[in-house]
């Protein structure tokens, strides 16, 4: 993929945000499903008066669970959706008021299960879903789920 092919995430309100780009597959002559499924990311948070850049193995899976996820909260304004990953490095939790105001409260980790955490809170409007869903629905068409690996729906 060139820059411009470049498939990203990005959660964002007054200066604040967290981006996550996907790079490539990381396995993609693996033989088992599950190898197949891991994506080479990088992702950059600002919180506040942090900032800071770190790798990431990130699973197909995530995106289209919290894709599923996002779109429904979008339809009801309440409950959640959740991008959780397999090894801690980014969770994002989007809690709906239902009436169209949202708080996202993630966590970062620069290393799997042992590196070190930055927590955090984003907060925005219903406008900013549809961006969301859409960056997210690019990003499960160029990295869509391979094999018989299946999500939860939570």
């Amino acid at each position: 993929m060139t820059n411009s092919d470049t498939k990203y995430f990005e959660l964002k309100d007054s200066g604040d945000f967290i981006r996550i780009d996907l790079l490539k597959l990381s396995h993609p002559d693996a033989e088992l499903d599950w190898d197949n499924n891991w994506i080479k990311s990088n992702v950059t948070v600002k919180a506040g008066a942090f900032t800071g850049q770190f790798d990431a193995e990130l699973m197909t899976t995530d995106f289209e669970k919290f894709k599923q996820e996002l779109s429904r909260l979008y339809d009801k304004l309440d409950g959640t959706a959740l991008f959780d990953t397999l090894e801690g490095q980014v969770v994002i939790k989007i809690k709906g008021d239902g009436i169209g105001h949202f708080e996202a409260d993630c966590s970062v980790m620069d290393f799997a299960g042992t590196g070190n955490k930055l927590e955090f809170e984003i907060n925005f409007d219903q406008t900013i879903i549809t961006k969301m869903v859409n960056q997210l629905e690019g990003i499960t068409n160029a990295f869509p789920i391979s094999g018989d690996l299946k999500i939860k729906n939570g």
